[in-house]
């Protein structure tokens, strides 16, 4: 498959940029003298938008195409981007009203993410258009490498470009998408066959998608919440000044990166593991692992846990997106894709909003609720395995 290097490049640098915003937003909020909870609002609104638009370009792409719908979504998050670099840098220095600045936050996060939302499911679907679905966990594994790789850059470069101010490592991650755009151009096809639309569409409660978008929403809502609140988290329980928070929280997210890769690298080389596998294991690992941060008592168990944690997130991410490709048709890939991305938007809306509140009541109160989100998870996916194993008994039986 080789529009593969392409969507490898994408992911990278557009994870790159969100991972970047996400280590210095704690610092900016409070340089702009705003409250934790704005921070809350100002990433969840991706979210809202993710959820009603992630569909709408699923089923874009079915019609007209995934390479115009990733040209689309990758040109305006670098527009927005931008934007939301410029306003920040002029803020900073002389601090507007508190509600200019986070009428101005939600109205550019909320346009990076309407346009954000196009990529995921148009490069699932085109996964599932050119690969058999015994591999799909596999590239898609791939994908999610990638997006591990730029979990490593974003939060490693703003970490460091902070030191040069808070708004250069945004001004920075507004380029990226740039490059994205031309390996778009380039590498993917421009004739595309087409399926025909399918007479019932893909609805947004479909049974065949319950437990993707279960583990879509998990952990997403997990995800949002430790980062959102671990520049705090940092901020408050090291004493730190900004800056330092910023280069802090970047070097852990690196290291969380660096591990997510790690695990998707194993999903690639074990084909043979089935998907429903690969999310028990993983919800196991994040389990552990946020129940650990919830017990941190230094930067070395705070690591450890994060660690852990990644590790089951890098096995989760590639088996939930497997399962939606795997549970639908070929007409119906884009919708099937957009309808478990939107999902990760509603956890990217409830999660901000409810850790920063948590947060406000005990600061390790958001990863003891992440722990217990993937407890969750992993009696999902152990019932679902067991419930296939008896279906498998059942065909063997009555083959013989």
């Amino acid at each position: 498959m080789k529009e593969i290097n392409a969507l490898l490049l994408t992911n990278i640098l557009c994870v790159s940029a969100m991972m970047a915003f996400l280590s210095v937003v704690g610092p900016i909020i409070r340089a702009l003298g705003m409250a934790e909870w704005h921070a809350g609002v100002t990433v969840a609104i991706a979210g809202i938008v993710w959820i009603f638009l992630s569909r709408y370009w699923g089923k874009k792409s079915d019609k007209i195409g995934r390479k115009p719908v990733l040209l689309i979504g990758v040109a305006g998050f670098a527009l927005f981007y931008f934007a939301l670099s410029f306003y920040i840098d002029f803020a900073l220095p002389s601090p507007q009203s508190v509600w200019l600045s986070l009428a101005v936050l939600i109205l550019t996060r909320g346009l990076i993410g309407a346009f954000y939302s196009a990529i995921q499911p148009a490069s699932t679907a085109l996964i599932a258009d050119k690969i058999a679905p015994a591999l799909r966990a596999s590239y898609i594994a791939k994908i999610g490498a990638a997006s591990g790789l730029g979990m490593v850059i974003g939060p490693m470069a703003g970490g460091a470009l902070a030191h040069y101010g808070l708004s250069v490592p945004l001004y920075a991650s507004s380029i990226l998408p740039l490059f994205a755009l031309g390996a778009l151009w380039y590498l993917l096809p421009s004739k595309e066959i087409r399926q025909e639309e399918v007479s019932e569409p893909v609805k947004i409660f479909d049974s065949r998608l319950r437990l993707p978008m279960s583990a879509a929403f998990l952990t997403m809502y997990s995800v949002v919440s430790s980062q959102v609140c671990t520049g705090f988290f940092i901020l408050d329980s090291f004493k730190e000044s900004a800056i330092q928070s910023a280069q802090t929280t970047g070097y852990v997210l690196s290291m969380v990166g660096f591990l997510f890769i790690f695990a998707q690298v194993i999903v690639m080389k074990k084909r043979e593991v089935a998907p429903e596998t690969w999310l028990k294991n993983g919800a196991l690992l994040s389990m552990l692992g946020f129940l650990i941060v919830a017990l941190m008592e230094s930067k070395g168990v705070l690591m450890l846990g994060f660690g852990i944690a990644a590790i089951g997130l890098g096995m989760i991410f590639p088996a939930f997106q497997a399962l939606a490709a795997n549970s639908v048709g070929a007409d119906e890939q884009g919708a099937a894709a957009g309808t478990v991305s939107s999902a990760q938007g509603m956890g990217i809306i409830i999660g901000p909003l409810a850790s920063t509140a948590l947060y406000q009541l005990a600061p390790l109160l958001p990863f003891l609720v992440a722990s217990l989100a993937f407890a969750t998870l992993t009696i999902m996916a152990f019932l679902t395995l067991r419930k296939e194993a008896k279906r498998a008994k059942a065909a063997l039986q009555s083959q013989g």
